[in-house]
Order: structure tokens, then C-alpha cells, then sequence
């Protein structure tokens, strides 16, 4: 505990007498309208707010990146509180909310994380209820989800709210996050000194914490990481399957070339994909060399048949990476329903047209 001045104190008792009784108001409804007016001031120099805040935001995660979306969307389903107490200058019940959201999300979220089944997942629940964001904090940096500073400003928050929510104006002054000498004792000092603090950063930096740690930015099924391989090639692949490699360099040059590139493509989800995607795969290899084999030759007859077949075996292969993926039909994370190529500027008798066109483009 730090010692305390006996100066400090006489000059903070001084201060909040001068600041609370001289220059305000005593009778209770004046007092109410002065309160009011102060949160109307504070509204005032709402876009300097804002704009300090969105500057934070935006060093983090940039405006039009992967990450700002989750973070727009996840903040408008539980941040309004602490933006509304963010731009009313209330930053005592700012970091209470902040710390509060934080402690909650992390809870849940180790609580998913650890589980292999539903009888583990209550018993991880009922061991961690009484748990706090300093008891669960360290495990986010033991899983790589956290570093060594997000865990420390973690525990800084953790402080600070536990200060402000206990009226320790000693705590509060001696925080880290805080910019003051450690001397203040009065309980109605705090919000005198939260009221200098930008609160800007924190609610950035809460929020960065709490992406991390409920991996908003990862499909759910690639927080198993046996998927992830799977996953990755997958995606990667079928954009690729559906244009029946037409779009491919290799398909206007030498046609061993393109057989080399197709096996080559296809060789990592043999690997990792289960045996019936590949079994539809080598079909599909046979199947599209010799539909390109059929353009080729300028055979439009077999090309189509080739071209329908093709089409009904990618929607059995799509199925297939479904499952690999245990991805079920209201799953978003692959396309419901893909579009098969369109053969038509292929044909003998469109090709001379097409190739008019991409000349000129």
C-alpha cells in the first residue's frame, strides 16, 4: 500500500469540496439539471469522440478488412452500452462494462474450447463458474490466442474495475491505466480521474482480446485443427472444379501440359480427402480431360454430354466436401449452390467470337 501525504489528502479533500459543494448546486432538483446539462456538454464533443475512437479501431483492424467486419458486427450486438457510456464521458461504468464483457466471453469461450463432448462440456462449466478473467487469463497465453501484453492489460482491467467497482480510489489511482500519483482516497475522486483517462484505446483493445479469444474470425469448425488442412484445400479447390479448368493457360496450350496441372492440383486432396471425395475426384479428371479433349477435336456433341455429366458429378463431389467438413445444410462456409461454368463460348461455333472479344479486351 502506498504511504499516504498528508498534503495529498488535505488538497484532495479541498478539491472535491470546491468541485461538488461550492460550484454545484444543493437542492436536488438543480442538481439533477446540472447533471443532465453536464451529459448534454458531454454529447456535444460527441464526433471528436467518435473519431478518437474509430482512430483506435482503426489501427487495429483497418476499414474494409476480413477482420473490421467481425468486429462491426460483434460490437453491435454487445457494445452499445459502452459506446452510449463512452460518448456521456462515464468512463467509471465504461470500464466496468468493458471488463464485465470481457470476463464473460472469455469464460464461454474456454468453455467451448476445451470440450470433446456435451458430459465434458458441463463439467468444464461447473469448474469454472466461480472462476475470474485473473484466474482464466494465463490459459489464452498458453494456447497461443493471447501474448504476454493482451493478458497483461487483461489483468490491468481486471484491477481498475475491481477498484472502481469496490470504491477504491487507491486502487484506481495506482493503476496502470491511469494516469495519477497513487494518492488519492476518496471514493468520489475515481470519477474525477476517470474522467481524464481516453478510454478510447480500452474499448478497442477489449474488443481485440475478445476476438482473439473466441477466434470470431475462423469458421467454427477450423478451431479443430484435424479440418483445417481439409478446409483450406477444399476451398481453394472448387472454384477451380466448377470452371472445368477452361480458364486454366494450360487449357490453350499443350493438352499434356493441363493433364500434368490437373493431377498436380489434385494430388493434396487425395491425400487428405476421404475415400469417396476421392473416388469422385478421378472420375472428374477422367471426365474433364476428355471434355477437353472433346473442344479440342471440335466434338460440340460430346463436349455437352461431357459438360452435363460434369455438371451432376460436382454437386455429388460439393456433398462429399460437406461432410468431409461436417458442414451442415444451413452452413454458410461453402456455397449452397455453385454454378457450373457455361460451355457456350467454347463451342466450334462460338469460339472464333469469343476470341474476337479477349483479343480485344
Amino acid at each position: 500500500m502506498a504511504k499516504l501525504n498528508s498534503n495529498s489528502k488535505k488538497k484532495e479533500t479541498e478539491k472535491l469540496l470546491k468541485d461538488k459543494i461550492e460550484n454545484l448546486p444543493i437542492r436536488l432538483e438543480e442538481r439533477l439539471h446540472f447533471i443532465a446539462d453536464d451529459i448534454q456538454k458531454a454529447l456535444m464533443q460527441k464526433e471528436e469522440k467518435i473519431m478518437a475512437l474509430l482512430n483506435e479501431i482503426n489501427a487495429i483492424y483497418p476499414e474494409q478488412s476480413i477482420e473490421r467486419g467481425f468486429y462491426d458486427g460483434y460490437s453491435a450486438i454487445v457494445f452499445d452500452t459502452a459506446h452510449s457510456l463512452y460518448l456521456q464521458n462515464n468512463n467509471s461504468a465504461l470500464i466496468v462494462e468493458l471488463q464485465g464483457i470481457l470476463e464473460r466471453t472469455c469464460m464461454n469461450a474456454i468453455c467451448d474450447t476445451l470440450p470433446i463432448n456435451k458430459q465434458a462440456h458441463t463439467i468444464i462449466e461447473d469448474a469454472f463458474e466461480k472462476k475470474t478473467l485473473k484466474d482464466i487469463a494465463p490459459y489464452f497465453v498458453q494456447m497461443e490466442v493471447w501474448n504476454e501484453q493482451d493478458k497483461n492489460f487483461a489483468l490491468d482491467l481486471t484491477i481498475l474495475r475491481n477498484g472502481i467497482a469496490h470504491k477504491n480510489a487507491e486502487i484506481v489511482s495506482r493503476s496502470k491505466l491511469v494516469a495519477s500519483d497513487g494518492q488519492c482516497r476518496h471514493i468520489e475522486s475515481i470519477h474525477s480521474m476517470m474522467s481524464k483517462v481516453n478510454c478510447a484505446k480500452f474499448i478497442a483493445r477489449t474488443m481485440d482480446l475478445i476476438i482473439k479469444a473466441t477466434r470470431l474470425a475462423s469458421p467454427s469448425f477450423i478451431k479443430q485443427p484435424r479440418l483445417y488442412a481439409r478446409y483450406c484445400e477444399y476451398a481453394a479447390l472448387i472454384g477451380e472444379l466448377y470452371t472445368l479448368f477452361l480458364t486454366n493457360p494450360f487449357a490453350k496450350g499443350d493438352y499434356p501440359l493441363l493433364e500434368t496441372y490437373i493431377n498436380k492440383r489434385l494430388a493434396r486432396t487425395y491425400i487428405i480427402g476421404s475415400e469417396e471425395l476421392v473416388n469422385l475426384l478421378e472420375i472428374y479428371r477422367d471426365d474433364v480431360l476428355k471434355f477437353h479433349n472433346a473442344l479440342t477435336m471440335q466434338d460440340d456433341k460430346r463436349a455437352m454430354e461431357l459438360h452435363n455429366r460434369l455438371g451432376d458429378l460436382l454437386k455429388d463431389i460439393t456433398n462429399a466436401m460437406r461432410i468431409d467438413l461436417n458442414v451442415d445444410s444451413k452452413n454458410i462456409e461453402l456455397p449452397k449452390e455453385n454454378i457450373l461454368i457455361d460451355i457456350k463460348p467454347y463451342l466450334r461455333k462460338n469460339r472464333e467470337k469469343f476470341r474476337k472479344y479477349t483479343s480485344k479486351s
